[in-house]
């Protein structure tokens, strides 16, 4: 090929690429966490306004990651998510090169193979990246949000890698801003990303090569990432679960074990990726070995980049060890990281004519195979997305809607399966989005959990007090039948609105109580599901756990049972049995409590002291 005819086929492939991930932005369908930023959007404009808004409450009381403010963004008018995703998307791939290799891509036919190359590996390692690419909230709080960290690094990895240039201090507030919005990405990212930025430039130091814009990088990321790490958001989220579960106890918890297998999984989604470079390393052996040549051993650089690489994936994975949660998303950023050290291999292997035949040939077949079960399973769930959202908006008003399940209900690779599984979803759509009582699936569904048969009733007190009159304003639509839905809630209302408006009066408790018409308490006494002042939150914080052997229980968490415990119930399928809770011995956390299975249906489990009762948390089966 001739230069201009390499720059026309290099262009034509970023195009098509491009058009794949337009193509798949716009059959992106509405799913879970997608219906919050919804229901905002049906409430407020898109404006710089609301989205401080929205990101104000969220670093105080909900998820302080950037990535969901962007999402709220992506959530609005359709044109911004066709237009930016498909850009973040593709940028990946030019950052996550530069930072492997220290140079820009060129548009030639050779760097398009490693462009090519590099997609393909990406898509084996991380481990579903039909809904890391597709699924909008992991989009944005993972790809988009590791975009911005490679975006903040790539610019010092190639002024270390090439002649030194110009001061370019016109550079700093930029990578000011880029360093704060980068260290809000991720927590798991965050103190590797420290550390490299500390060595990129105390390395620049060294060299005489400091920069001042390099200083302000530096001091961006220094900034967002503790911002994040101690939002206030953080010690509600999740029901609280970052400051009940704290990083020494969670590596104790999991003990040599436990941590093992969280590296082993890593490891074992990049078993087929390693295999490629593996084989390919054999081929490029084999020829030299038939040409009675040595192999040409790794460049320093490219031994560098290698180790620098898998070092920084390893200690992104290690910081898994004590979060509270572990999940394929989270493997994103060490499985861009580790890709990148592939292609530090790759880049090796194109020297060989064989091996780097294998590399294209392969990753061609790989690549179409990929694309096409990306096309298809995202086509036909927002082609069932769409007729659910059809059949939603022409529901009467106060009803209860039903809806046909998704055909491809079960979780994969390529697609999130059926939100609607959960009842808390489908109680906060119909009443948030569509202003019914309820959304119910149509059939039998083992899989989907059933909707809980308690009814909630929320009490408030202001000081001075409100008139009834005056209190009925503030009565919301419908009380959430999950208690963290409900304090969420609350929440709101004090900072968004209606109760954040309310001029000369303070509230200074709620209290949330339960009707039950499943659980009878010999002794009648009031059933509590929480009691929130603006100094305290009481709660019983149980959730649903099988043990070893798949027994069912609820297990409480030790410090939220209330300390003058008489009895303890479980309410389901039309009775209530009186049990005796079981040590944890498995993790220490609190009382298991026994749940027997007697029919599908929610099971509640209750705490009493002598003067009140409290919800404990649920089991459905």
């Amino acid at each position: 090929m001739t230069a201009r005819t390499e720059r026309v086929a290099f262009c034509a492939a970023v195009a098509v690429l491009w058009i794949f991930f337009g193509v798949q932005a716009a059959q992106t369908p509405t799913l879970l966490d997608d219906w919050y930023q919804v229901t905002w959007h049906r409430h407020h404009d898109l404006s710089p306004s609301s989205i401080w808004a929205y990101g104000y409450y969220n670093y105080f009381n909900f998820n302080p990651r950037i990535g969901d403010v962007l999402l709220v963004i992506v959530n609005g008018p359709r044109w911004i998510h066709l237009l930016l995703t498909p850009l973040v998307q593709l940028a990946l791939l030019p950052l996550a090169f530069a930072l492997a290799l220290g140079r820009w891509p060129q548009a030639t036919l050779r760097d398009l193979q490693r462009l090519f190359v590099l997609q393909l590996l990406i898509w084996l390692v991380i481990p579903i990246p039909g809904i890391i690419y597709f699924y909008r909230p992991f989009t944005t709080n993972y790809l988009w949000a590791f975009v911005a960290m490679l975006a903040l690094f790539v610019p010092y990895r190639l002024e270390l890698a090439r002649p030194a240039g110009a001061a370019r201090v016109w550079l700093a507030p930029l990578m000011l801003v880029l360093g704060w919005f980068a260290g809000m990405g991720n927590e798991h990212t965050g103190p590797t990303a420290m550390v490299a930025m500390a060595i990129f430039v105390y390395v620049a130091w060294r060299r005489g090569r400091l920069r001042i814009w390099m200083v302000a990088g530096m001091l961006g990321l220094f900034i967002g990432y503790p911002m994040l790490f101690f939002a206030p958001g953080q010690a509600v989220r999740y029901a609280g679960m970052a400051t009940q579960q704290t990083p020494l106890y969670l590596l104790g918890k999991r003990g040599l074990d436990g941590n093992f297998e969280i590296l082993l999984d890593f490891v074992s989604e990049s078993a087929l990726a390693i295999s490629i470079v593996v084989v390919a390393v054999l081929v490029m052996t084999e020829r030299a070995r038939a040409r009675a040549e040595q192999v040409a051993p790794l460049s320093r650089q490219h031994l560098t980049a290698l180790v620098l690489l898998i070092m920084a994936a390893g200690s992104m994975i290690v910081t898994l060890f004590a979060s509270p949660t572990v999940g394929e998303r989270l493997f994103f950023a060490p499985a861009i990281l580790f890709v990148g050290a592939l292609l530090v291999v790759a880049d090796w292997l194109f020297e060989e004519r064989a091996s780097r035949r294998l590399l294209v040939g392969v990753s061609l077949v790989l690549f179409a195979w990929h694309g096409y079960k990306m096309f298809t399973v995202l086509r036909a769930g927002y082609a069932e997305n769409q007729h659910r959202l059809a059949l939603l908006a022409a529901a009467p008003r106060d009803s209860v809607a039903k809806v046909p399940a998704y055909r491809l209900w079960r979780r994969s690779s390529w697609w999130w399966g059926d939100d609607f599984s959960f009842a808390s979803l489908r109680e906060y759509v119909a009443n948030e989005a569509y202003d019914l009582k309820g959304i119910e699936l149509e059939g039998y569904q083992f899989w989907a959990q059933p909707t809980p048969p308690q009814r909630y009733l929320a009490t408030r007190t202001f000081d001075p007090p409100l008139s009834p009159a005056e209190d009925a304003r503030f009565q919301p639509r419908y009380i959430p039948t999950f208690w963290e839905w409900a304090l969420v809630q609350l929440r709101r209302s004090l900072e968004l609105g209606p109760i954040a408006e309310l001029e000369g009066h303070r509230l200074v408790r709620y209290t949330l109580d339960v009707e039950d018409p499943s659980f009878e308490d010999p002794a009648h006494r009031p059933v509590r599901v929480f009691d929130w002042t603006p100094k305290a939150l009481m709660f019983v914080d149980g959730r649903p756990f099988d043990d070893p052997r798949g027994e069912p229980y609820v297990r409480v968490w030790a410090a939220s049972m209330p300390p003058r415990t008489t009895d303890v119930f479980v309410a389901g399928c039309g009775q209530t049995t009186r049990v005796e809770p079981k040590q944890d011995v498995f993790d220490g956390l609190g009382p298991l409590i026994p749940i027997t299975l007697t029919c599908r249906g929610t099971y509640t489990a209750y705490v009493c002291d002598p003067d009140l009762c409290w919800v404990a948390g649920r089991y459905w089966r």
